[in-house]
């Protein structure tokens, strides 16, 4: 099959049509958007599972074994048929000795970019492993890990050539969790955005009532503002959005 972040983003990007498509898209329509990655019909089918069933979370524990950073999972644990896939996947890539590491990041410093390959097949298990740290049920694990690899990438990339003596290991890992954070902490601040705005969406409509049963008709928005103490400019766009969300 093609790499990794490739599927991914394959994956990721027929989810987007399907989803928005005013016709339903038949599973060879599904299908012909992985015409040049070679898939099985297990895979296939795997495929289709996915995007026809989506999940909306998943939990993983990943955990590396020390000798070849071997990936286990929690019995319990939920996966996607496709991260199921990407799992497999990766226990096919080749395991390189600290040794071998060692001149490949000589090899990516002085500038042969015919490494940047290998290390990132190198480090995907890896970034399965920094991943689980960073999993939570707010935080979809197969967007995290996506970021991470695209992190993996752009730095390799940014390493090749350099020229310097430096611990690419080190600037690796880091550059991968900084992916990672960002991408947890904007998830994980949208969602607090979102539960605000519906906090006061739900006392405003409440206000409303109240006020409507008191006085035995609707109220104003000075009167709204004036009772649930917010500013007539915020009252009008929450207004307007219980509009649109009654319409």
């Amino acid at each position: 099959m093609t790499d990794q972040n490739t599927f991914m983003e394959t994956v990721n990007s027929v989810a987007e049509i399907i989803r928005t498509s005013e016709i339903p898209l038949s599973r060879e329509e599904i299908i012909s958007y992985f015409a040049d990655m070679k898939l099985d019909d297990n895979q296939k089918e795997m495929v289709l599972e996915y995007l026809l069933n989506p999940q909306t979370e998943s939990e993983v524990d990943l955990l590396e074994e020390e000798n070849c950073g071997e990936l286990q999972k929690e019995e319990d644990s939920t996966q996607s048929a496709v991260f199921k896939m990407y799992l497999e996947e990766l226990s096919y890539l080749p395991v390189y000795s600290r040794a071998e590491e060692g001149k490949l990041y000589e090899a990516l410093l002085d500038g042969d970019d015919s490494v940047i390959k290998k290390l990132s097949d190198c480090w995907l298990k890896k970034v399965l492993s920094i991943a689980k740290k960073y999993v939570e049920p707010k935080v979809n694990v197969e967007d995290l890990i996506q970021e991470g690899n695209m992190a993996l990438f752009l730095t390799l990339k940014k390493l090749c050539g350099c020229k310097e003596k430096v611990d690419v290991k080190g600037i690796l890992e880091e550059s991968i969790e900084s992916g990672m954070m960002s991408y947890a902490s904007e998830i994980n601040g949208e969602r607090e955005l979102e539960n605000a705005i519906l906090g006061k969406v739900s006392l405003v409509q409440q206000a409303k009532k109240l006020l409507t049963e008191e006085n035995g008709q609707e109220p104003t928005i000075k009167e709204l503002a004036d009772y649930t103490k917010m500013q007539m400019e915020e009252l009008n766009d929450l207004m307007d959005m219980i509009k649109t969300a009654d319409a």
